[in-house]
């Protein structure tokens, strides 16, 4: 498995965003230097969610700029699981495989607990939080430059969150990665540098 390419800090400068007359992000500065994990904590609504948006390009921000994101490969864990449902598990890891990967999907799932009959269920038969541990393993079989994770062990149970934080951990080594959590536990197990986002200009650390 090759390892990502070399990357600069990724950097928010100045960043604003609005969504109708709700001021989300106001001057934001943001950086995040390769090869770490930051998590982004707060209360709802102060923009979390729209900073992992703006880095994987899926908002454009109304003003500032960003540096360091050409030419990245990304990877995501969303708050909705965004399954292929009707695929079985181990399809639905396929799908972001290359071929002669493809065989690895089996050992991905059974790292964070799915094996047997479990990974050849369509996922619309699994439960909820059987779908979150394909979504987190379809995220991190492939070598991602940077990686997104949005509440990412929401709806596991006690006994599978271990098992499932331990492969984040391992998986994301050496990799520049943003931790989307209310759980201050989760941050400090993946070794995470802890941002507090806030209403108003700026963000507090």
């Amino acid at each position: 498995m090759s390892g990502p390419s070399p990357m600069r800090p990724i950097v928010l400068s100045a960043v604003s965003k609005r969504f109708g007359g709700n001021v989300v992000l106001n001057g934001l500065r943001l950086e995040f230097e390769p090869g770490t994990i930051t998590a982004l904590t707060g209360p709802n609504g102060v923009g979390k969610t729209t900073v992992a948006r703006i880095l994987l390009g899926l908002e454009r921000p109304d003003a500032g700029t960003l540096a360091g994101l050409d030419g990245i490969t990304t990877a995501a864990v969303f708050q909705e699981d965004r399954l292929c449902s009707h695929l079985d598990g181990l399809a639905n890891v396929r799908l972001v495989l290359a071929h002669e990967r493809r065989d690895d999907a089996a050992s991905e799932l059974a790292r964070v607990g799915l094996e047997g009959g479990n990974v050849l269920k369509p996922v619309s038969e699994l439960s909820g939080g059987q779908r979150r541990r394909v979504a987190i393993a379809r995220a991190l079989a492939v070598r991602a430059d940077l990686v997104i994770l949005d509440e990412p062990f929401t709806g596991l149970d006690a006994d599978s969150k271990p098992m499932v934080m331990a492969y984040v951990r391992e998986r994301l080594e050496g990799r520049t990665a943003v931790l989307i959590t209310h759980d201050p536990s989760e941050a400090e197990f993946l070794g995470a540098r802890v941002v507090r986002l806030r209403k108003g200009p700026g963000l507090v650390v």
